[in-house]
């Protein structure tokens, strides 16, 4: 009985499901493009040689999607190491040589059409 209450408690969650395409641009420069593609079931990476962002958003609309959001978010990127003991007179922590990049990332959401 209980198995059969969770089936009717799932049951509207996978009929009300949509089909959701989110793609990442990483970089994007005169010569190439890169992004991910997250589909839901994978994340792909992409190189395409044509850079431009507007054929990016058209492709995937002839492929049935349509563009919902444009979002932008920040990734900071800290590489470097930490330093783990003080410095020689105990009171002085030594220097880190850290580095900080900042890198706007722009995302399409992309909804499949009914």
């Amino acid at each position: 009985m209980k198995k059969f209450l969770l089936f009717l408690l799932l049951l509207p969650c996978s009929v009300f499901a949509q089909d959701w395409m989110i793609v990442d641009i990483i970089s994007q420069s005169k010569k190439e493009l890169i992004y991910k593609v997250d589909d839901g079931e994978k994340i792909e990476r992409v190189k395409e040689k044509n850079p431009s962002i507007v054929r990016l958003i058209q492709t995937y609309t002839d492929k049935g999607y349509v563009l919902q959001y444009v979002t932008q978010g920040v990734e900071l990127e800290l590489d470097g190491m930490l330093p783990v003991t003080t410095a020689n007179n105990q009171r002085n922590w030594g220097t880190t040589q850290l580095t900080l990049d900042n890198n706007n990332r722009v995302m399409l959401w992309f909804k499949k059409k009914e």
